[in-house]
């Protein structure tokens, strides 16, 4: 099924900012740095754009500026377009406007722009999922199967973090049966990937009705509740994937693109694009030592780095040792410095002779634009 004209995406950055609040505290999920250039928008943008999804709209909630910045126009990614693209809709565009809150708060202020568009289905997706889902397939037996709604979901095991937030399915025959949320139980669980698909009358009718009633929990309010009465349906997704739940989940996720494997189960379905920056290659100095790094462009390497993940323009000092570390962009490590098990946030600067130490289980956090 072509999907060009036929489907609205529409994207929350917020939904997870409580997952990792040492990230979101300045920026949106959406906007939370990864892979060593990207961020977690770029998954759901470069995933719709590769289905051929023209038209798309983000509806952010709070500390947005950092996601603006980001995506601009829409023009890294060919949504700057004078009909459809790209479409921001923050909270305050009008008087009397309140932030939205939750899933149902973000659709009820864009309801009218929904109706106004000509697409017959809308695509939902959050950004607390680094994925290479396939949309334009979940899009095509969404159709074929004539359901109502679309849920897609991943057989995984939900650790203690993501207890206070998840969906778990039962899922017969391809049909869903029952819908838990917030359930964790220890097992491998059908987890959805809080992607969802809706016939564009019916998810209008809803938001209306749960607008009408006070109803605010949309997986509760027009999901689970609806289990039995509509057809609803299961899309397994069985590709690479890694679940953002808090700041360990985010460290390891980042440390698991070292394995060949991992980076390209997640990079190599479609092309994954992002804010260009103009940066040289990564540089490295006579007597630097690199293994098992990943390092973005704008790099200058004249030190020891093992097993880490360095953003755009990172800068490793003579001397100095940076292992198992995810070091975000322009952030400065002086010479003699020791990093091992740490997280540095944007434009932050180690001192030379400093030595911060995590564990793998426990790593340390520097915030953005700290000096240690």
């Amino acid at each position: 099924m072509a999907t060009k004209n036929k489907v609205l995406g529409i994207i929350f950055p917020n939904m997870h900012d409580e997952a990792i609040p040492e990230l979101t505290r300045i920026r949106t999920m959406a906007s939370v740095p990864f892979g060593g250039r990207y961020r977690m928008i770029d998954f759901a943008l470069s995933g719709f754009v590769a289905a051929g999804i023209e038209d798309i709209c983000v509806v952010p909630r709070t500390s947005y500026v950092s996601l603006m910045d980001h995506v601009g126009s829409g023009k890294e990614w060919d949504l700057a377009r004078k009909r459809g693209g790209l479409k921001i809709f923050p909270p305050y565009g009008e008087a009397g406007t309140k932030a939205t809150q939750g899933r149902q708060g973000a659709l009820e202020a864009v309801v009218d722009y929904i109706e106004s568009t000509p697409c017959e289905y809308v695509i939902l997706t959050d950004c607390g999922i680094a994925h290479a889902v396939d949309y334009a397939d979940v899009i095509e037996k969404h159709a074929e199967s004539g359901a109502d709604i679309t849920v897609v979901y991943k057989k995984e095991l939900l650790d203690e973090t993501a207890k206070t937030d998840n969906v778990v399915l039962d899922v017969r025959n391809g049909k869903v049966c029952e819908i838990l949320i917030n359930d964790v139980t220890e097992k491998v669980r059908n987890c959805g990937m809080w992607i969802y698909v809706f016939k564009k009358d019916l998810l209008v009718n809803a938001i209306h009705e749960c607008e009408a009633k006070g109803l605010s929990e949309f997986e509760r309010d027009v999901i689970q509740r609806n289990v039995g009465t509509l057809e609803i349906r299961g899309y397994e997704y069985t590709g690479y994937s890694r679940r953002i739940t808090n700041l360990k989940s985010f460290f390891e996720a980042n440390l698991d693109l070292i394995n060949k494997e991992s980076l390209a189960g997640l990079f190599k379905a479609y092309p994954i694009y992002t804010k260009v920056r103009d940066d040289a290659p990564v540089r490295y100095t006579i007597g630097s030592s690199v293994k098992n790094t990943v390092a973005g462009d704008g790099c200058f390497i004249e030190g020891n780095v093992e097993g880490s993940v360095l953003f755009r323009g990172v800068k490793v000092g003579k001397g100095a040792t940076v292992k198992n570390c995810v070091l975000m962009q322009d952030t400065v490590v002086e010479d003699g410095a020791v990093l091992e098990n740490v997280i540095c946030d944007k434009a932050v600067k180690v001192t030379a002779g400093q030595k911060l130490m995590g564990t793998s289980t426990h790593p340390v956090y520097v915030e953005k634009k700290a000096k240690v």
